[in-house]
């Protein structure tokens, strides 16, 4: 008489599998999300920044701020940087800045400061 080997898996040890892949779920998801608003949230605050320092580099130097901040589909603050082109040495304001979803908060960039940014 032969031996029968068992073969595959029975449907507790499938279901136990399933278990753990649920629980590594649960706390992997949220930790994600939250990795990608910071993300999200540091990338538009490094882009205004630095539109923030070109523009007191400009001042500085006698020129016109440029007029357009960095927009369009790349940019990290999904192009709602607000323009410095009206500020002068004796004008200097703040520049604010949205993160591109899934960022969430303000971005605020004071040129009277050196153009510290902050993120409310």
């Amino acid at each position: 008489m032969k031996k029968h080997v068992q073969q595959g898996f029975t449907l507790i040890e499938l279901m136990i599998v399933v278990a753990i892949i649920g629980i590594l779920a649960s706390v992997a998801i949220p930790a994600y999300q939250d990795y990608t608003r910071d993300a999200a949230n540091n990338a538009c605050m490094a882009e205004a920044g630095a539109y923030a320092k070109r523009a007191l580099t400009d001042i500085s130097i006698g020129r016109t701020p440029v007029a357009t901040p960095p927009t369009g589909t790349g940019g990290a603050c999904g192009g709602t940087i607000t323009s410095a082109a009206a500020m002068t040495s004796t004008t200097l304001g703040t520049i604010t800045a949205t993160p591109r979803n899934p960022g969430t908060g303000t971005v605020t960039c004071d040129l009277a400061t050196g153009g510290n940014c902050t993120r409310s």
